[in-house]
C-alpha cells in the first residue's frame, strides 16, 4: 500500500510535469508608452534558427511541439531588442521604441541569395495569387477609427485646460468610428462581387455610403502594383524589382521544416512611387506569408502604412492555399489648429475568415459590385453584434453613445438627405434639388452665364421627377431654358425615361458619344461658334450587365449664329429641322461599381472602354427631307504596365452616309483644343489634337488616335514646406494623328474647310507635376508642354508651328 502510494505520487507528479510542458507560450507584443500592437516582431528561440513572427495583433505562441526555451528574444524593426526569461510574468511583453540614439549596423547584403529568394518568389506568384483561383469566397469584418493626437512634447509640456481636455477627449472615446461586415465573391477570370450584410458609422442612424477595407489598400500583394489610395506604387515582390529598391536580408527563421526569410526593402533613387518596409517570404511555395509597407508624402506631411497577414488554408484533402488573414493600415496626416500642432490617423484593421473554396451560390450582379444586404444600412448594433469577431472594447463604446447622440443634436442624418443627390451634382433643399452645375459657367462665347435648374425628388415621387432651368449669358446677352420630366423603373435610378425641351447654344459638329471620350467641360470652355438650337428629345437609358445603353428620338431646329450657308441647287440655307433617332451603346467589362447616397458610381476597369453610336435621322432646310445615317464608335484604355509606365490610347472613328451634302453641324468637327489665334499656347485635354483649333476641321468620315506614354521616374523632386509648393515633374511623350474626308465641300458657304485627307500628326511631351501647390487636403499640379505638328502636307494648309501646352490637375 506504501508503494502503491509512492508510484501515484511520481505518476502525477510526472504526468504533471508534462502537462505544464505541453503548455505554450503565449503572449502579446505592446509598445511602450501607447500600448499598441507591435506587429510582426521576431520571436527567437533555441540554439538554431528556431522561432516565430507574431501577427498584425502582436500575438505569438510558442507551439507545444517544441521544447520549453529558458529565455527568447524579441526584436523588431524600430524597437530595442528584448531578452526576456521564461516563463513570463504577465501576457504582454513591453518593446520601447529605439529613437534615434541607435544607429544602423551597416552589413553588407547577401546580394545573391536575396536575388534567389525573390526570383522564385515572382516565379510562384500564379500559384498563391487569389485572382487566379478558380473561385473562392470569404467573409470580411472591416472596422475604421480615427483619433487626433498631439505630439508627446506638446501634450507633456502645455498643461493648459484645452490640451487636458483634449487629452481626456482622447482617451476616452476616438473622433469616429465605422464598421462593415461582407462576404466577398470572386470567380475567374474577372467576376467580382462584395455583399455587406452590416455597416454602420458614427453619428448616423442610416449609413448613407459604404466603406471596405479594399477602398485604401489591395486584397492582396500579388499585383504588379501596391495601389494605396488611388495611388500606384512599385511592388517589390515583382519583374523590375532592382529598378526601383534596395533589399537586405533583415532575417531567418525555420518555422517547423520551413524558412522564413524577412527581406527589408527600400526606395531606390528619387521616392516617388516606392515603398519602405519587410516583406516575409514563406518557403511553403515561396508566398508572401506578410508585408509591412510604408509611403511618406513630405509636401502633405502625410503618411500611409499598410500590413497584411497570410495564412494557410485547407484545398482538397492534402493541398493547402495562400490566402490573405488580416488586412491592415494606418494613414497619419500632420495638422495645426491655432498653431498647436496635432496628427489626424485614421486606422483601418480587417479580419478575414470562413474562406470557402466551393462553387459560389452567388449571382454576380455585373451592375452592382458592391451590394447592400437589405437592412444593411439600418444602425443596429445588434445586427452587427452577430458578425463581430470581438467584442467592441469600453472606448469603442463610448466613440458610438457620444457620436450617435452628437449626431442627433446636428441632425447630421438629414444633412446626409440634403447631399444623397451630390454624386449627380445636386443638393436636395426639402422637396426641390437644385442643381450645381447650372448655377455658374463660363466659355468663351458667352463669357460668365448664371442660372438656376430646380427638380423635384423623392419625397414627392420616388418614380418621377419633373424640372426646369434658365440660364443668362452675360457675353451674348441671351436667355437659355428649358424643362423636363424623367420616369424611373428601379430603385437605383439606373433605367429612366425621359422628356425635355431646351432652347439652348449648340456647338456646331461636336461628337457627342461618352464624357470620357467627349471631354465636355474642355470643350465647352473652349466654344466659339454656336447655333441657336429648339430641341425635343424622348429617351430611355438603362444598364445591362456591363452594358450602358441609351435610345433616343429628337427633333432640332437650329440656326448658326455665325457666318455660314449650306448651298444647295444654286440657293443657300441657314435655318435647318432635323430629325433623328440614335442609339448609343457603352461596354466596360470587368468595371466596378459602389453605391455613394444611394446612387452607383463607377470606380474603375483594367479592361479597354468600348463606345459606339448610331444615328438615323432626316434633314430639311425649306426643300424636301434628305435622309442620312451617322456612325461613330471609339475605344479608350489606361493601363500601368510594370517597368514600362502609364499608358494612355484613345482611339475614335465615324463614318455619314446621306444623300448629299449636310451643314456643318451633323458633320464631324475635329477635336482641336488649341486656344485663340492670339496666343502661343493650348489647353490640354487626353484625346484631343493640342495644335489644332476646335473649329479647324470638318469631316464626313475621319479615323483618329492618341497615343500617351507617362514615364514612372521622375526628373527631380524639390519641396518648399514654407510656401507649400514642390516640383516633381514626370515626363509623358504623346503621339496624336487624324485622318479624314469631306465630300462637297463646295457646299459650305463663308467658311474655310479644312480636311485631313493626307492625315495630320503630331508629336508632344509634357512635364506633369512641374508645379504642386498644396492645399490643406489636395495638390493643384501644373502641368507644361511642347507638341509640334509633324506635318502639314494635303489640303490643310496649317502655319507649321509648335505650341505650349498647359494642363492642371487635383490630386487628393
Amino acid at each position: 500500500m506504501r508503494y502503491s502510494h509512492i508510484l501515484l505520487v511520481l505518476l502525477l507528479f510526472v504526468c504533471g510535469s508534462k502537462l505544464s510542458a505541453q503548455q505554450p507560450v503565449r503572449a502579446r507584443i505592446i509598445e511602450r508608452g501607447t500600448s499598441a500592437p507591435v506587429p510582426f516582431a521576431t520571436i527567437r528561440y533555441g540554439a538554431g534558427n528556431q522561432g516565430v513572427i507574431a501577427g498584425l495583433d502582436g500575438y505569438f505562441e510558442i507551439p507545444t511541439a517544441s521544447p520549453v526555451p529558458s529565455s527568447v528574444e524579441v526584436s523588431c524593426m524600430g524597437y530595442k531588442t528584448l531578452v526576456i526569461t521564461l516563463p513570463l510574468s504577465g501576457n504582454t511583453v513591453v518593446l520601447e521604441p529605439a529613437g534615434k540614439e541607435l544607429a544602423e549596423v551597416t552589413v553588407k547584403p547577401p546580394y545573391e541569395k536575396i536575388r534567389r529568394i525573390l526570383n522564385e518568389t515572382i516565379k510562384n506568384k500564379p500559384a498563391n495569387d487569389p485572382d487566379k483561383y478558380d473561385r473562392y469566397r470569404c467573409h470580411i469584418y472591416y472596422k475604421m477609427l480615427a483619433d487626433a493626437a498631439l505630439p508627446d512634447s506638446n501634450a507633456a509640456k502645455d498643461t493648459s485646460v484645452g490640451i487636458k481636455e483634449f487629452k481626456a477627449f482622447s482617451s476616452r472615446q476616438h473622433l469616429l468610428m465605422s464598421e462593415t461586415y461582407s462576404i466577398r465573391y470572386w470567380e475567374r477570370p474577372g467576376k467580382l462581387q462584395e455583399d455587406i450584410l452590416a455597416t454602420r458609422f458614427s453619428g448616423l442612424k442610416k449609413t448613407a455610403f459604404t466603406s471596405i477595407i479594399t477602398d485604401v489598400l489591395p486584397f492582396h500583394a500579388y499585383t504588379e502594383y501596391i495601389t494605396l489610395n488611388g495611388k500606384d506604387y512599385h511592388n517589390p515582390v515583382s519583374p523590375g524589382y532592382n529598378l526601383h529598391y534596395r533589399f537586405n536580408l533583415s532575417d531567418e527563421l525555420l518555422d517547423g521544416t520551413d524558412t522564413i526569410w524577412v527581406l527589408s526593402f527600400r526606395p531606390k533613387g528619387i521616392a516617388g512611387n516606392s515603398l519602405t518596409g519587410k516583406v516575409y517570404i514563406h518557403s511553403d511555395g515561396f508566398a508572401i506569408s506578410r508585408l509591412v509597407a510604408a509611403v511618406k508624402d513630405p509636401g502633405m506631411e502625410q503618411t500611409v502604412r499598410i500590413e497584411q497577414e497570410y495564412k494557410r488554408i485547407p484545398f482538397g484533402p492534402k493541398d493547402r492555399r495562400w490566402f490573405p488573414g488580416q488586412l491592415n493600415y494606418v494613414i497619419e496626416r500632420a495638422m495645426k489648429a491655432d498653431k498647436t500642432p496635432y496628427t489626424l490617423q485614421m486606422t483601418g484593421r480587417s479580419v478575414i475568415d470562413s474562406i470557402s473554396w466551393d462553387d459560389n451560390d452567388v449571382r454576380f450582379d455585373k451592375r452592382h459590385t458592391v451590394r447592400l444586404a437589405g437592412g444593411a444600412t439600418d444602425h443596429s448594433d445588434s445586427l452587427l453584434n452577430r458578425y463581430r469577431p470581438a467584442t467592441l472594447d469600453a472606448k469603442e463604446q463610448m466613440t458610438y453613445h457620444v457620436i450617435d447622440s452628437l449626431g442627433a443634436k446636428v441632425k447630421a442624418d438629414k444633412i446626409m438627405d440634403h447631399m444623397r443627390n451630390l454624386p449627380k451634382g445636386r443638393i436636395s433643399v426639402g422637396p426641390i434639388d437644385l442643381d450645381l452645375m447650372r448655377l455658374l459657367s463660363y466659355n468663351r462665347y458667352e463669357n460668365i452665364r448664371l442660372g438656376m435648374g430646380l427638380q423635384t425628388n423623392d419625397r414627392i415621387l420616388k418614380w418621377a421627377s419633373v424640372g426646369g432651368w434658365a440660364g443668362y449669358g452675360f457675353g451674348d446677352k441671351r436667355w437659355k431654358y428649358g424643362g423636363f420630366a424623367e420616369f424611373y423603373f428601379d430603385k437605383y435610378k439606373e433605367f429612366v425615361l425621359r422628356g425635355s425641351y431646351a432652347d439652348d447654344l449648340g456647338d456646331p459638329g461636336r461628337i457627342q458619344i461618352a464624357k470620357e471620350l467627349d471631354k465636355n467641360y474642355l470643350r465647352k470652355f473652349l466654344l466659339t461658334r454656336v447655333d441657336l438650337t429648339k430641341t425635343y428629345t424622348v429617351s430611355m437609358s438603362g444598364k445591362i450587365g456591363y452594358w450602358s445603353t441609351e435610345v433616343a428620338a429628337e427633333e432640332q431646329q437650329f440656326t448658326p449664329n455665325y457666318n455660314y450657308a449650306l448651298r444647295l441647287n444654286g440657293e443657300d440655307h441657314a435655318a435647318f429641322r432635323s430629325r433623328e433617332v440614335s442609339i448609343n451603346l457603352r461596354y466596360a467589362y470587368g468595371e466596378r461599381t459602389a453605391p455613394i447616397f444611394g446612387t452607383y458610381m463607377r470606380t474603375d476597369s483594367k479592361y479597354p472602354i468600348w463606345f459606339g453610336k448610331v444615328t438615323g435621322g432626316e434633314i430639311t432646310a425649306g426643300m424636301p427631307y434628305e435622309k442620312y445615317i451617322k456612325a461613330v464608335s471609339g475605344f479608350l484604355w489606361r493601363g500601368h504596365l510594370n517597368r514600362v509606365g502609364t499608358e494612355h490610347i484613345m482611339f475614335e472613328a465615324g463614318k455619314i452616309w446621306s444623300d448629299g451634302p449636310l451643314p456643318i453641324s451633323r458633320l464631324f468637327a475635329g477635336n482641336g483644343f488649341k486656344y485663340d489665334p492670339r496666343y502661343a499656347f493650348s489647353l490640354y485635354g487626353f484625346g484631343g489634337i493640342m495644335t489644332l483649333f476646335p473649329y479647324e476641321v470638318y469631316t464626313d468620315r475621319f479615323a483618329q488616335a492618341v497615343f500617351r506614354h507617362d514615364m514612372d521616374w521622375k526628373l527631380y523632386k524639390l519641396e518648399s514646406p514654407d510656401f507649400d509648393l514642390s516640383s516633381a515633374p514626370n515626363i509623358a511623350l504623346q503621339y496624336g494623328v487624324l485622318y479624314g474626308d469631306l465630300k462637297n465641300t463646295a457646299a459650305h458657304q463663308s467658311i474655310d474647310i479644312m480636311v485631313p485627307s493626307k492625315g495630320y500628326h503630331e508629336a508632344g511631351m509634357l512635364l506633369n507635376n512641374l508645379i504642386r501647390l498644396r492645399s490643406r487636403s489636395y495638390y493643384q499640379s501644373f502641368n507644361i508642354g511642347y507638341f509640334y505638328p509633324l506635318n502639314t502636307s494635303g489640303p490643310i494648309d496649317l502655319e507649321k508651328k509648335g505650341k505650349i501646352v498647359i494642363g492642371a490637375s487635383i490630386e487628393l
